[in-house]
């Protein structure tokens, strides 16, 4: 008499199936004899799960729950995090790369964007320059003048 793993009832010695659940009896000591091979694999977050799948980036074992499945292929939680050091390098870098770029817009490109920092710095300067007072605010009529019947307009 065998016992199945899975549900735990005994079967007789010549049968393929378990009785009461169907696990292949088969099959599943071919899973086993695979499992306790040499070289194995372990999944380095669920030591017990048996993985044939790797981290693309770092190389770590991961198994199905781990993986994230990008366009890079698979990656561990960890590579998936995308924790890239910030470089000031990188940023001098894509600024040289825009000043570069105006040059390829032709002249009339620049003309427009040294049109847009003229008239930026145009408004700046007359915002921040104005020091007089305000005027004083138009004249509107007042409710009396509504009571006879015009518009509300008056001409002056």
């Amino acid at each position: 008499m065998k016992s199945c793993p899975r549900c735990a009832r005994e079967n007789d010695d010549d049968v393929r199936f378990c009785g009461r659940c169907g696990l292949d009896f088969v099959d599943y000591e071919k899973h086993q004899a695979r499992t306790n091979s040499v070289d194995a694999q372990f999944c380095y977050r669920h030591p017990k799960e048996q993985t044939n799948l790797s981290c693309g980036r770092c190389g770590n074992p991961i198994c199905t729950k781990c993986a994230q499945i990008g366009p890079a292929g698979p990656r561990c939680p960890d590579c998936a995090k995308h924790n890239v050091a910030f470089r000031p390098g990188g940023v001098v870098l894509e600024a040289k790369r825009t000043v570069y770029g105006l040059g390829r817009m032709g002249p009339w490109g620049i003309y427009i964007i040294a049109g847009l920092v003229i008239s930026l710095i145009g408004g700046l300067v007359r915002g921040c320059g104005s020091s007089h007072q305000m005027t004083t605010p138009p004249n509107y009529p007042s409710r009396s003048d509504e009571s006879d019947g015009d518009s509300g307009l008056v001409n002056r």
